[in-house]
C-alpha cells in the first residue's frame, strides 16, 4: 500500500498523541510552522518569484550547492509579505511577545547589501555575523537571526517548489540522477540537514511483482525543504564511511521509527525516521521538532547537532 504524505498538522497531531510530554511546548510552536508550510504554498502560485539556477552536474560533483554563489535580486517585497503575513505566530512565541514590530518594520524595508549579510549568517548558522548590522540598527541579533532563519526559509521552500517541482519525499531530484551530489550539506543551499530518513521498500516500475529494497537514507534541508540521497553509513559532517563510527540511538521500545544517527568520530548527530515503520509518510520539519526528547538524550550524552535550531540548542 502507497504511503500518504501528511500535513505538518497531521503530523503534529500524531507525535502529541505519541509523547504527550511533547504538547505543551508543540502547542506553542507548531502554529508557526503550520503557518509556515501553508504561506509556502501559496507564494509558488500567487506571487511573482524568480527561478533558481538549474542543476549543474559537473559542478555539483566538485562539492558546489546552486546557491553558493548565487546573487539574489532584491527580496524586500517578499521578505516583507513574509514576515507580516506570520506575525500573529511570531507575537505569541515565549520571549518575542510584543518585541516582534521593530524586526518587520526592518524586513520591510531590508537594503539589498543587508540581504546578503543575512543570507550568509542564515547558511552559516552564525548570528555573529548579524552583530554589527544588528547594532547599527539598534535590534538584538540573536532575535534578528532567529526571524530571518524563518523568513528566509518560506521564501526558499517556495522557490525549490517553483524551480525544481513539489517537495516529494518519493521523488528523483535533479541532484539525484546519476548520484551527482554526495555531500552531507544540502545540494541547493548548501545548509547542513535536519533531518535524514529510511525509505520504504518501493514497486519495481519495470516489474510489478518485484520490490525494490528500501532502507536508502536520504537527507531533508530544513531551510529550503530539499531532499537528498546519501550514504547510510557515511557521517555528513565528518565524512567518515566506516559503520564501527556511526550509531543510532533511540529511547524507548515504541519509536515509531525514531532514532538519532550520531557519529562518534565527530560528536554530531541528525534525528532519522525509518519509514518502513510508518503507515503516513510524515511532515519532516514538523517531525524534526517533535524529536525533542531524543535532542534531550543527546545533549545529555555531549553531542552536537549536526544543525543547530532553536530546540535543540541548550545554553
Amino acid at each position: 500500500m502507497q504511503q500518504s504524505s501528511q500535513t505538518a498538522e497531521q503530523t503534529f497531531t500524531d507525535i502529541m498523541l505519541w509523547r504527550p510530554a511533547l504538547k505543551n511546548f508543540l502547542t506553542v510552536f507548531s502554529p508557526l510552522f503550520m503557518a509556515m508550510d501553508k504561506l509556502s504554498n501559496e507564494m509558488v502560485t500567487n506571487f511573482d518569484l524568480f527561478a533558481l539556477p538549474a542543476c549543474q552536474p559537473e559542478r555539483m560533483q566538485n562539492g558546489i550547492s546552486i546557491l553558493a554563489d548565487f546573487n539574489f535580486p532584491d527580496l524586500a517585497q517578499p521578505l516583507a509579505h513574509i514576515s507580516a503575513q506570520l506575525s500573529g505566530q511570531l507575537q505569541a512565541l515565549p520571549n518575542l511577545q510584543g518585541n516582534v514590530d521593530p524586526y518587520q518594520k526592518y524586513f520591510a524595508q531590508v537594503h539589498l547589501s543587508e540581504q546578503a549579510i543575512l543570507w550568509r549568517s542564515i547558511v552559516t548558522n552564525d548570528a555573529n555575523i548579524l552583530q554589527e548590522l544588528a547594532e547599527k540598527l539598534n535590534l538584538d541579533a540573536a532575535i534578528l537571526h532567529f526571524l530571518a532563519k524563518f523568513f528566509f526559509s518560506v521564501l526558499l521552500k517556495a522557490l525549490v517548489t517553483k524551480t525544481y517541482g513539489a517537495s516529494d519525499i518519493s521523488k528523483e531530484w535533479p541532484w539525484d540522477t546519476n548520484n551527482v551530489w554526495q555531500q552531507g550539506y544540502c545540494p541547493v543551499c548548501g545548509a547542513y540537514p535536519t533531518i535524514g530518513w529510511l525509505d520504504k521498500p518501493t514497486i519495481d516500475e519495470r516489474n510489478t511483482y518485484l520490490l525494490e529494497g528500501g532502507g536508502r537514507k536520504h537527507l531533508h534541508c530544513g531551510l529550503c525543504g530539499a531532499n537528498w540521497r546519501f550514504l547510510r553509513l557515511s557521517c555528513p559532517n565528518c565524512g567518515i564511511n566506516e559503520s564501527k563510527e556511526l550509531e543510532m540511538l533511540t529511547c524507548t521500545d515504541n519509536t515509531h521509527g525514531e532514532s538519532l544517527d550520531h557519529c562518534s568520530k565527530c560528536n554530531s548527530y541528525y534525528p532519522l525516521v525509518d519509514l518502513r515503520e510508518r503507515i503516513n509518510i510524515p511532515h519532516l520539519d514538523a517531525q524534526a521538532l517533535g524529536m525533542l526528547h531524543l535532542d534531550l538524550i543527546a545533549h545529555e550524552k555531549g553531542l552536537m547537532p549536526l544543525r543547530l535550531s532553536f530546540w535543540n540548542s541548550f545554553n
